[in-house]
C-alpha cells in the first residue's frame, strides 16, 4: 500500500515538473529563412509580405559573406539605402540568426548598390 502511495506521489511530482517545463519552454520559436529558397539576395524586399513574423521569432540570413552582409539600420537609412551615422549593427557570418524585437526592424546589405537592388527587408512585429 505504501508503495502505491509513493508511486502516486512520484507520478504527481513528475506531471508537475512536465507542466512547469511546458509553461517555461512551451512557446515554440519560429525560424524564418530570409528570402526563402533565394536566401538573402537581390529582390528580397518583398519576401516579408504576408509572413506572420512575431517578436521572438528568429530571422536567419544566409548568404556569401565575401559578397554581402546584414546591417540593422534605422528607418531613414532603410528608406534611403544609406548607412546610418552610428553605423548600425553589422552581421557578417553568412548565417546570421537575429531574434525579432517588438516593433519595427530594418535590415539592409551595405555592399554598394545592393540595397537599391532590393536587398533589404522591414519587419513589424
Amino acid at each position: 500500500m505504501a508503495c502505491r502511495s509513493i508511486s502516486s506521489i512520484i507520478l504527481v511530482l513528475l506531471l508537475g515538473v512536465i507542466c512547469t517545463a511546458t509553461v517555461v519552454y512551451g512557446g515554440h520559436q519560429v525560424w524564418w529563412l530570409v528570402g526563402g529558397d533565394n536566401r538573402w539576395s537581390f529582390g528580397v524586399d518583398g519576401w516579408v509580405k504576408d509572413k506572420p513574423i512575431q517578436a521572438g521569432n528568429i530571422l536567419v540570413f544566409s548568404y556569401d559573406p565575401e559578397m554581402h552582409d546584414v546591417v540593422e539600420v534605422d528607418e531613414a537609412a532603410y528608406n534611403t539605402c544609406t548607412m546610418p551615422s552610428n553605423g548600425g549593427t553589422r552581421h557578417t557570418s553568412g548565417r546570421d540568426r537575429i531574434e525579432v524585437r517588438e516593433g519595427k526592424s530594418f535590415f539592409i546589405c551595405s555592399t554598394p548598390g545592393h540595397c537599391t537592388k532590393g536587398m533589404k527587408i522591414a519587419i513589424t512585429a
